[in-house]
């Protein structure tokens, strides 16, 4: 029997390239959410449309011969039509809840403690996965926005309803939603269908409407031959923005809806049906607003939605350098009264101002804490620091050597490389010290790189490429 070589990721990272694929695939033609929606729109409104035509002949017929039979034809037609119209409805959703579901297997743990940690791991694997500004990132990066918004928000809610931050009146029915940490299989199972699955399915179709073929004549033309990436004139950026609502709304009412009953119950469908057509309102309502602004509910959608435009941002300037500069424009947009300051701290506050996945250079001190005269590399690991200044974060390196057992870590301020005056510490180290420290601890160093021999980060997908070192969140 041949020996099936080696996976190169964990199981876990294997899992959040299956769920990465689910979502939105580097093959479009592959089955997908993304896919669900662009065959939806493809085909599914011309099919309403007919089955529309079909009844209202169906109607006039009655009307005019009311002691007649309908045509077989018709009959077969208007049934066969509802059918393909239902089981492919149906699909679509079945394949979201999957989704969904497996979004929550991945961040959600059996303690508050362990959802954050999780949800962590996820955010930090799916930015360790993508190599910076190289190659074709950015159509990578408009990939995985959906799925690294969708993780923000549910924990986001999670912290206004642990504060008690919450006005909105579906939100304030799950104010009980942390009973699902005590074992309550009640809680568990209505935070998921009635929260949970309405909040990840608004984030990952937040702007589905995209897919539609009116607006990707304005995205990549015709002939398919623009840059989807360049920036548009202001012509072309409202119509698409009009498209990308109009579409979207259209996509939540009818190209989803509620999910099939399969009990028996008369009341309990009933039941069944008004929970699920409240949560779909709800989720609609958070997309809509998030388009309009008028309520304020869209501001939880809205403020991840920033956040990521960064982390994840499509601009031919991306640079990781960059990345710590997305709290600020959610804090400058707070000061500025564009969105809810309570709602931006408290956001700034979960995710710090270091990203999940972030490559930090550092400091070390001794046994003394006594700073050494060097430095070593770590990856940002940890939601809510304490100081959002101040990261958590697994150490990769020690003495000037890549490890993969490293410990956790909350870099202070003061020894962090990413703030200049930390870097001016190390200028008292001769050049041919530093050389050999960046020798050592950058495999591939650019000729840019080996000029900066105090790096202010460091980049660590490739680090993150061998199995061994994605182990980045087990407990110590």
């Amino acid at each position: 029997m041949t020996r099936q070589a080696e996976s190169p990721d964990s199981i876990y990272t294997q899992q959040v390239k299956k769920l990465m694929d689910a979502i939105c695939p580097a093959d479009p033609q592959k089955p997908s959410v993304f896919a669900d929606a662009r065959q939806y729109y493809a085909g599914t409104p011309a099919r309403i449309t007919q089955l529309k035509m079909l009844e209202a002949q169906a109607d006039n017929f009655r009307q005019k011969h009311p002691d007649e039979s309908l045509n077989p034809d018709l009959v077969s037609n208007i049934r066969q039509t509802r059918h393909t119209l239902e089981t492919d409805r149906l699909a679509r959703l079945q394949r979201l809840t999957e989704v969904c579901d497996l979004l929550l297997s991945l961040s959600e743990g059996d303690t508050v403690k362990d959802t954050q940690q999780q949800s962590a791991r996820l955010l930090g694997t799916i930015m360790l996965l993508t190599p910076g500004g190289k190659g074709n990132f950015a159509r990578r990066h408009q990939r995985l926005k959906p799925l690294y918004k969708a993780v923000l928000l549910l924990r986001l809610v999670d912290v206004l309803i642990q504060d008690e931050a919450i006005a909105h009146p579906y939100l304030q029915l799950y104010r009980e939603a942390f009973s699902r940490y005590q074992g309550n299989s009640y809680w568990q199972q209505k935070w998921r269908n009635e929260l949970a699955i309405p909040l990840i399915s608004s984030a990952l179709l937040q702007d589905i409407g995209l897919s539609h073929p009116e607006a990707q004549s304005i995205l990549v033309g015709d002939d398919g031959e623009q840059d989807e990436f360049r920036l548009l004139d202001e012509h072309s950026r409202k119509g698409l923005l009009k498209l990308n609502y109009a579409h979207t709304l259209d996509y939540l009412r009818r190209g989803l809806g509620v999910p099939q009953f399969t009990g028996t119950a008369a009341e309990d469908k009933h039941r069944f049906v008004q929970i699920h057509q409240q949560a779909n309102q709800f989720r609609e309502q958070l997309v809509q607003d998030a388009f309009l602004s008028k309520t304020g509910l869209g501001e939880l959608l809205k403020v991840p939605q920033i956040y990521v435009s960064i982390v994840l941002s499509t601009k031919p300037d991306y640079s990781r350098e960059e990345l710590p500069r997305g709290y600020l424009l959610i804090e400058q947009m707070a000061k500025k009264g564009a969105i809810n300051t309570k709602l931006a701290n408290a956001f700034i506050k979960m995710v710090g101002y270091f990203p999940q996945g972030f490559g930090v250079t550092f400091i070390p001190v001794n046994e003394q804490g006594y700073e050494k005269n060097q430095f070593e590399y770590a990856i940002v690991t940890g939601l809510n620091p304490a100081n959002p200044v101040e990261p958590v974060c697994r150490v990769v390196s020690r003495n000037l050597q890549f490890i993969s057992s490293g410990a956790d870590l909350v870099i202070g301020k003061a020894q962090n490389l990413y703030f200049q005056a930390n870097r001016k510490k190390l200028k008292r180290i001769d050049t041919e010290r530093l050389q050999s420290i960046m020798s050592q601890l950058t495999k591939n160093a650019s000729a840019d790189a080996a000029q900066d021999l105090v790096p202010g980060w460091w980049e660590p997908s490739d680090y993150f490429g061998d199995k061994k070192n994605q182990n980045l969140w087990s407990k110590k």
